[in-house]
């Protein structure tokens, strides 16, 4: 569990009493050897009486290393002091390529040893964006990036390749991050979940 750390995106699913699936973000706040504490969000109180001890949960933890998905039970609901779930070993591990993916044009600079390319993005993820530019790439050509988030003050830097795709449209490319700073990464997904939420 050492890839695992406080602070980290978990999302919870489980089902309603319609047997409709929701969904619920929360922050890792405590780990243990054999469960997990999280931080449950206020605003989302409506969810209490699916969130009893005993229920079932697939749990989804999104990590340097990919996501960590898993069923659990909650120990101890959020009604406690400590919103509990139980931890896992067998879990499912999905590669950082399939992180949450959501639409956001912002402005993207990509930096390249000739000149660097103010343009935007087309979609962002915690892998990667897509992006818009009028010009090709060398094969796999290594470079870096400030993303500009909304309502983010500092830009994320991170440095990548960018990936040829045969499904992209004209003037689409792909930068696949291959060095960024893990607090950098999480805010992209936070972000991700937060437009994903407001669709």
């Amino acid at each position: 569990m050492s890839e695992i750390r406080e602070n980290q995106l978990t999302k919870l699913v489980f089902k309603t009493a319609d047997n409709s699936e929701k969904e619920l973000c929360c922050n890792i706040k405590d780990i243990y050897k054999d469960r997990i504490s999280l931080n449950y969000p206020k605003e989302t109180m409506y969810y209490l009486d699916y969130l009893e001890e005993g229920d079932e949960v697939n749990a989804q933890i999104f990590t340097p290393l990919g996501v960590r998905m898993f069923d659990s039970i909650i120990l101890d609901s959020p009604r406690e002091e400590e919103f509990i779930i139980e931890f896992i070993d067998n879990y499912i591990e999905i590669q950082r390529r399939k992180y949450l993916r959501v639409d956001l044009n912002t402005k993207i600079i990509i930096e390249r040893e000739e000149k660097n390319i103010v343009t935007h993005t087309l979609d962002i993820g915690g892998g990667g964006v897509r992006f818009f530019y009028n010009g090709s790439f060398g094969h796999h050509e290594k470079v870096g990036c400030f993303l500009y988030l909304p309502m983010l003050l500092n830009s994320i830097k991170a440095k990548g390749i960018i990936l040829k795709d045969n499904h992209l449209k004209k003037d689409e490319h792909v930068l696949f991050f291959t060095k960024i700073d893990e607090g950098e990464r999480d805010k992209i997904i936070k972000k991700c979940f937060e437009l994903e939420r407001k669709k």
